[in-house]
């Protein structure tokens, strides 16, 4: 049998990262693991008449959306509170602080502007990592110099950055521009934790009246082994009504425990007409 065309511009399928960007966010944040495909698909409202004696008048569009969903497994309650738009209020209770986590060390070769867990443990005793409810205090953070340490300065040699992917909560990055040490990067890193206040327990709530959801830029991403991407990204996202589902699996079923999330993309007016809904770009290469 002959082949019938030579265009095969084909994707194998590998998962996405599901990103968001709230209501008053900078940047994106990667929701992170979810387990199912990432659907969505585009609608809108057709209108055409069909006149006594000019035939069909021109095919017309209005009211487009894109409506689509995932499987949510990672159930952190940071994250539904951004998936919420506004529905949702997080408070967080925290336990006694913890004064007595031993020192973090960060191996020579370290890298600069590259994030490094925080990972203050319970004890030596317990090597279980804080979850902290603020950023920890320091005794110090010193770069080694044989006998001699040198006292690296907040802001000015390293910075403390929240972090959704770090166990306690945040991570650290570190410049050298301002360090004394020839070749710190050579040189390991100490950080001596004061204080950790850790977090007992949090707790979402939902419930009122009316409320008034923000849409947030939602954006799916993957990207090959080339470092190439194929991105899709929505502009003004709500969560539909039932697209929460706070489910307890029985004993008997497979898998994790999962949330199906349902959404719905609808026009940002803000934004160049033609392009107020979604983004679909693929970069050249891209598998």
């Amino acid at each position: 049998m002959p082949v019938q065309t030579t265009k095969m511009n084909l994707f194998v399928p590998d998962g996405c990262m599901v990103s968001i960007k709230e209501d008053g966010a900078g940047d994106f944040s990667d929701i992170g693991a979810t387990n199912s495909a990432c659907t969505a698909a585009l609608n809108y409202t057709s209108n055409q008449v069909t006149t006594a004696n000019a035939g069909d008048t021109a095919m017309m569009i209005r009211e487009m959306t894109i409506t689509g969903g995932f499987t949510l497994v990672n159930l952190e309650t940071e994250v539904l509170e951004r998936m919420g738009a506004g529905l949702f209020e997080r408070v967080v209770t925290t336990t006694t602080p913890v004064t007595d986590s031993p020192d973090q060390t960060i191996a020579a070769g370290w890298e600069i502007n590259t994030l490094y867990n925080l990972s203050p443990e319970t004890s030596a005793a317990d090597s279980t990592v804080l979850h902290a409810s603020a950023i920890p205090t320091f005794t110090a953070i010193t770069l080694g110099l044989g006998g001699v340490a040198e006292t690296l300065v907040a802001d000015n040699d390293y910075m403390i950055v929240a972090d959704p992917s770090s166990k306690s909560g945040y991570s650290i990055q570190f410049t050298t521009s301002n360090i004394s040490a020839p070749n710190p990067t050579t040189l390991a890193i100490t950080i001596d934790y004061a204080s950790v206040t850790p977090v007992a327990s949090t707790t979402i709530y939902a419930g009122s009246s009316t409320a008034i959801l923000k849409a947030y830029a939602m954006r799916f991403t993957h990207t090959d082994s080339a470092g190439l991407s194929r991105m899709l990204s929505l502009y003004a996202v709500n969560p539909d009504s039932g697209g929460f589902q706070f489910n307890f699996k029985g004993a008997n079923e497979e898998g994790l425990e999962e949330m199906p999330f349902a959404y719905t993309a609808k026009l940002d007016p803000s934004l160049t007409d033609g392009r107020q809904l979604m983004a679909w770009t693929v970069e050249t290469g891209a598998a």
